[in-house]
């Protein structure tokens, strides 16, 4: 099969503007970079339209004999342009967004105001780690951006992944969910993540926190002990560590 050579061939220009979050929300779709992600997306039952693969990559072509799609070859330069890294991996495939998905028999990790994707992607995978369902929350980066998706390494399809642009603590608490605001200081230690029920997890972005509106709402706030005097944490590594306090509450409690 002759490769594609273009980046001006309609489909690879079609995939190519799925790294704008605007066309993923008008078209439902988005891009999966790598066997890795693809393959995660094959076990979850996640309905891929079309996959793109360099020319002269057995081992993709091996993964996409998997699916039933549309396969194109391309160029390493087309490639380059299609997964939108300096070093790309792979197939990439075009893969239909899930529809959001609301767990309510588990604690969620809530994302309010974070926006970088690298800090969302580690956070999904962390949520999906330690059990708990992941709700982007106002001013967070697209949770199925490729970069997100890069970031968490398939935990997309290992856990419920909701969105939701305007969010209040009130309705979380209208869900049964107990709301704890991470704050850098001031707030009670993670064994108040031992309390009966379920959480709602809220970080925010590292420089400016959650709201002060939010935090006032909420029905606890925790802060991590950092006996190192260490100013603050990266949301990625203190959402993560929360997480794991409340998971490890939980197994103890059970």
């Amino acid at each position: 099969m002759e490769p594609v050579r273009s980046t001006r061939n309609p489909r690879v220009t079609e995939a190519i503007r799925l790294h704008r979050a605007r066309i993923r929300a008008e078209t439902g779709y988005t891009l999966l970079e790598g066997p890795h992600l693809i393959e995660e997306a094959i076990r979850a039952g996640a309905p891929m339209r079309t996959v793109f693969i360099c020319e002269g990559d057995e081992a993709g072509f091996d993964l996409v004999d998997k699916l039933e799609v549309d396969r194109v070859v391309v160029t390493d330069l087309v490639m380059k342009r299609l997964a939108g890294t300096q070093n790309p991996r792979g197939p990439v495939g075009i893969m239909k967004i899930p529809p959001d998905e609301q767990d309510e028999h588990r604690s969620l990790m809530v994302s309010w105001g974070v926006g970088d994707p690298g800090n969302v992607g580690t956070l999904i995978r962390s949520a999906a780690a330690f059990g708990l369902g992941f709700l982007s929350g106002p001013g967070t980066a697209d949770p199925w951006s490729p970069k997100v998706l890069r970031a968490a390494a398939g935990s997309h399809f290992r856990t419920a992944i909701e969105r939701r642009a305007a969010l209040s603590v009130g309705m979380l608490q209208a869900r049964g969910f107990r709301v704890v605001a991470s704050v850098v200081e001031g707030g009670d230690p993670p064994d108040c993540l031992a309390g009966p029920g379920r959480f709602a997890l809220l970080v925010g972005e590292e420089g400016s926190g959650l709201p002060i509106g939010i935090v006032t709402e909420a029905d606890l706030t925790v802060t991590i002990p950092m006996p190192g005097h260490t100013e603050s944490l990266n949301v990625a590594v203190a959402g993560s560590l929360l997480a794991y306090e409340l998971a490890s509450r939980r197994t103890q409690t059970t």
